[in-house]
């Protein structure tokens, strides 16, 4: 099974929907860590979240700046191959 361009643009997604699922969160966590009391308990388990979730997609610009030179770089390949036939 070879890699193409659809398999290429269903990373993409993959990842796009990984992060606004990410982001959505952490944007959730950050209201509600706003309205509790700081020294709580709910307040030290939503930072652990938004903690987690900085972990778990800290990564993902890494991602995406390989993803967007792997798409560029299959771009001119195929223009090349292209031209050639």
């Amino acid at each position: 099974m070879g890699m193409d361009l659809n398999n290429l643009r269903d990373i993409v997604v993959l990842i796009a929907f990984v992060a606004l699922i990410g982001a959505s969160v952490a944007i959730a966590l950050d209201a509600f860590q706003g309205e509790v009391t700081t020294d709580g308990f709910a307040y030290n388990i939503s930072g652990n979240g938004l903690q987690g979730i900085n972990n778990a997609t800290g990564f993902m610009d890494t991602i995406g700046t390989i993803a967007g030179v792997a798409v560029l770089i299959g771009i001119v390949v195929l223009a090349f191959v292209s031209v050639k036939n």
